[in-house]
């Protein structure tokens, strides 16, 4: 009665190790079960928290703004309030102002006194534009491309860089206007260009890629694929990411390293080809203009999709103003400009200065917003970032595809009709 028989043992001892590991998966699967709904759980906050900045900044700017402009009490009877000062502490209070996006530290009377010096520097720019449409101050071209332009960006060192459906990209001085080299290796149009603040420029191009070029030789660092389709426009970051919109619907993030970049992410949502891309001052919000006729907004920390701008018809172009604003310029019979508020999806304005398709839209020196029209237009129209207001505009021989603004004011125009490059000085 007290034998045992060895293989009954060795069964049991197999049946209960099954049934604890059985107990342990089981309890590991619920574990994970619970992390995941956590996690989902996380996520949901995350983004209802994302939702919640975003209104409260647009509301605090509201509160902001009427708090300005019920304390605002303007410059009188020729008195500087500002002829005590340092002239080091002048210039440091200048260049907090116009470097630095929260200028909570400078009082209000600072703020206003700035805007209006950005103002009179605007209305210098005005007084040049309408010298060159009278005809009394000539456009100068910068030829060389042997197809139209589509891209224009301004480098470190006073370079300026453009972009062709030739293949390649120019790089010129703007002190003299020589072609002083050409970027070679894309196998189709060049079409979106963009610099970062190491002075890396960044190439986009209807061969599906990017490409990474060094702000000091022009020399080819790298090349970015995973896109399925061209890829129109390219935006950097303060920081290491680059995004990059595309034919295929899609937006790419890309995390730069010490060797090569990353593809982090990919932004999905866009229902038709993504034509541009803006970040807003501050580089934490990116905007992307598609054919399926919206302006979707993302936050540039995780990618998460915060508001959906609804157009009518094909948005070609896209900037991002200051106080929360957002221009995009549409393909179609109205050929309009429109001005958002990012933190609510409200349309502001609708502009009808342009008679053709608004192709670019770009940031311009203190805060100004410049757009481009097509060949029936043949302007560049100027706006302040600040309010939507129109500012004036300038004539050109052809369309604009593409525009930079220089710092001191000069204008850079991309023409695919004439192959070139137009400066107005």
């Amino acid at each position: 009665a007290r034998f045992h028989s060895p293989m009954a043992a060795s069964v049991g001892g197999h049946a209960h190790s099954s049934s604890a590991q059985a107990e342990s998966v089981a309890a590991i699967k619920a574990r994970i079960a619970q992390i995941r709904t956590r996690t989902a759980q996380v996520e949901a906050e995350i983004e209802q928290r994302q939702s919640e900045r975003v209104q409260l900044r647009g509301t605090l700017a509201d509160a902001e703004a009427a708090l300005g402009a019920a304390v605002h009490t303007p410059v009188t009877g020729g008195v500087d309030p500002t002829e005590w000062l340092p002239n080091e502490l002048l210039l440091l209070i200048f260049a907090h102002l116009t470097f630095a996006r929260s200028s909570a530290a400078v009082c209000r009377r600072w703020q206003v006194l700035f805007q209006e010096l950005k103002v009179n520097r605007a209305s210098m720019i005005r007084r040049r534009w309408r010298e060159h449409n009278s005809g009394t101050k000539n456009l100068i071209h910068l030829r060389g491309h042997t197809n139209g332009v589509r891209a224009i960006a301004i480098g470190h060192g006073n370079k300026l860089y453009s972009a062709s459906q030739d293949m390649t990209i120019r790089v010129w001085s703007m002190e003299d206007g020589r072609c002083i080299q050409v970027l070679t290796g894309h196998t189709a149009y060049v079409l979106g260009l963009a610099v970062g603040l190491d002075g890396t420029l960044f190439s986009s191009s209807s061969d599906t890629t990017l490409k990474a070029w060094s702000g000091v030789d022009g020399s080819h660092i790298e090349t970015l694929r995973g896109h399925e389709a061209a890829v129109r426009s390219v935006v950097v970051t303060r920081g290491t990411v680059v995004f990059s919109g595309s034919r295929d619907t899609t937006i790419k993030a890309w995390k730069r390293g010490l060797t090569s970049s990353t593809c982090i992410r990919t932004l999905v949502g866009h229902a038709g080809g993504v034509n541009a891309l803006a970040l807003n001052p501050d580089h934490n919000t990116l905007y992307s203009g598609s054919d399926d006729t919206t302006v979707r907004v993302w936050s540039v920390r995780d990618g998460i999709h915060l508001r959906t701008l609804v157009h009518t018809t094909q948005v070609r172009s896209v900037v991002a103003g200051d106080n929360d604003l957002v221009f995009s310029g549409v393909v179609g019979a109205d050929n309009t400009i429109q001005v958002w508020r990012a933190s609510d999806g409200r349309l502001l304005h609708t502009h009808g200065h342009h008679t053709d398709t608004v192709l670019c839209l770009v940031r311009g020196v203190d805060g100004t917003v410049l757009s481009g029209g097509g060949r029936a237009d043949k302007t560049v129209q100027m706006w302040c970032g600040q309010t939507g207001k129109h500012l004036g505009a300038v004539n050109l021989n052809g369309r604009a595809d593409a525009i930079a603004m220089a710092p001191k004011g000069d204008l850079y125009v991309g023409e695919r009709d004439c192959n070139s490059v137009t400066v107005l000085p």
